[in-house]
């Protein structure tokens, strides 16, 4: 056994020099071969074969130290490994935005606005439409008459948009917005589900011709013919027929909005009328103007080919805007007659006089003394009542800022306004354009004349809404001077 010589002076004395095991840390000795402490060979640098490799206290002994786990080198991947999980991330990023795509796109809602767009504009509309008819057969063709409708009536459209949306039917029942079969075998397919309609159309002679959009369908046979046509789609069709009756080449031809089974009348006669409205107004049969009516609100029309859908409106137009008269279904029996195509909510020539003679008794009511608690007219109405926004409304302010400066006038000593109506004319919106003149009288301080003038006003009045007046002055246009003179008393 190899025992331990003294160990030399420590590292921390002076001239001393520091010596220590490589392996285990522990201080040998100058001369000493192996460490004591861990069997090291100092002088070939390497664990003596009886001896452990391991520090050992002296107190206790440690475990074998376990070996080193080493680290495989990584292979990165080669070229046809990255292009094959490449390719597989591609995919999956296909197929999720695939399901995306198409969870949005064949929504109900999303295919209901395609729907509602290629009605509009006509064209494509066959992947849109199904049937449960055997004797409908659809195409875009059989579909143009829905588009010719509804192209040419945008607030109906929307109402079908929004009846197949809330309800899933149109408000006639010819239309149902519901699936039928699947895109892809995946995504629902949504169609409107239209229901064929079976009119009969009817005319009174022998002999003449009916036609379907422009195309010969039938010629009749014998008087009062009928035929019943082959099942088509709910839309708008143009019907004719045409013939000779007493000598005359007349044709009974409309345009037809066709969503039921019924029978359409395709007589040919003639009938005669007159209407009464506002002179001035353009008159219209079946959206066609025919002519303006006279200076006494008169407009004839003579031997006008009836039809059974026959309706005339009246139209007024102004600077102001257009105002029209309800639509007039015309009948048969209105023959030799006259038919009134009234303005709704244009207020009389009466009311209008008592109107605006109670206005200016409460402008006058202030040239006295100034005062506004004095512009009330005879029933004690303010003129403030007389305007929409009361005085908040400008024609308001500036009445008053007229009166009070007749008031302030040292020259003027008292005045006197009264007012004429001229004319009532409709306005848009269920207005009235009511043209009046007022008559200023001013008695001047120390003249022998009254001084009068003139002016005339185009206001436009509509109704109050149940006010005690019955209407107000929305606005009153620039006076327009017509008479200005000196009244000499003698």
């Amino acid at each position: 056994m190899h025992l331990t010589p003294f160990m030399a002076p420590a590292d921390n004395q002076p001239g001393g020099q520091s010596h220590f095991c490589p392996n285990c840390g522990q201080p040998v000795a100058p001369t000493d071969t192996f460490c004591q402490n861990c069997g090291y060979n100092l002088n070939t640098g390497q664990a003596s074969v009886d001896q452990p490799t391991t520090p050992v206290q002296p107190t206790q002994t440690t475990a074998p130290a376990k070996p080193a786990r080493v680290r495989k080198p990584h292979k990165p991947w080669d070229k046809k490994k990255k292009l094959k999980w490449g390719g597989i991330a591609v995919a999956i990023v296909a197929v999720a935005g695939f399901f995306i795509w198409g969870g949005t796109h064949y929504s109900r809602s999303a295919t209901l606005d395609r729907t509602i767009s290629h009605i509009k504009s006509g064209k494509n509309m066959t992947p849109y439409f199904t049937t449960a008819s055997s004797d409908l057969k659809l195409s875009n063709q059989a579909l143009l008459p829905v588009n010719r409708y509804y192209s040419d009536h945008g607030q109906a459209l929307s109402d079908l948009k929004s009846a197949l949306d809330s309800n899933g039917r149109s408000d006639d029942g010819t239309m149902t917005f519901e699936k039928s079969g699947h895109h892809f075998l995946i995504f629902p397919r949504y169609k409107i589900n239209v229901s064929p309609v079976y009119p009969t159309v009817k005319t009174n002679h022998s002999g003449n011709v009916i036609k379907l959009d422009g195309k010969k369908i039938a010629t009749a046979s014998v008087d009062g013919y009928t035929k019943k046509l082959d099942a088509m789609v709910p839309g708008e069709y143009h019907l004719e027929a045409s013939g000779t009756v007493g000598g005359h080449k007349l044709a009974n031809s409309s345009d037809y909005h066709i969503t039921t089974s019924k029978t359409y009348n395709l007589e040919l006669k003639t009938i005669s009328l007159s209407f009464n409205t506002v002179p001035g107004s353009a008159i219209y049969l079946n959206g066609k103007k025919l002519g303006t009516a006279d200076n006494n609100g008169s407009y004839s029309l003579k031997d006008e080919p009836w039809t059974s859908d026959m309706a005339v409106y009246a139209q007024y137009s102004s600077t102001a805007g257009k105002a029209t008269t309800n639509t007039v279904k015309l009948s048969d029996s209105d023959d030799q007659g006259s038919v009134d195509l009234k303005y709704p909510d244009v207020i009389s020539n009466s009311d209008a006089d008592d109107f605006f003679s109670n206005l200016f008794v409460a402008v006058d009511g202030i040239t006295d003394e100034g005062d506004l608690s004095d512009a009330t007219d005879g029933d004690d109405d303010d003129l403030a009542d007389f305007f929409t926004n009361g005085s908040s409304n400008s024609d308001y302010s500036e009445l008053v800022s007229m009166a009070k400066g007749y008031a302030n006038d040292a020259d003027v000593d008292s005045t006197d306004m009264t007012t004429t109506i001229k004319d009532v004319k409709p306005g848009p919106n269920g207005t009235s354009l009511v043209t009046y003149n007022v008559k200023y009288g001013f008695w001047l301080e120390d003249a022998d004349y009254t001084h009068v003038q003139v002016l005339q006003y185009t206001a436009t009045v509509k109704d109050s809404n149940g006010s005690d007046l019955g209407y107000v002055i929305s606005s009153i246009g620039p006076a327009t001077k017509i008479s200005d003179y000196h009244d000499n008393d003698d």
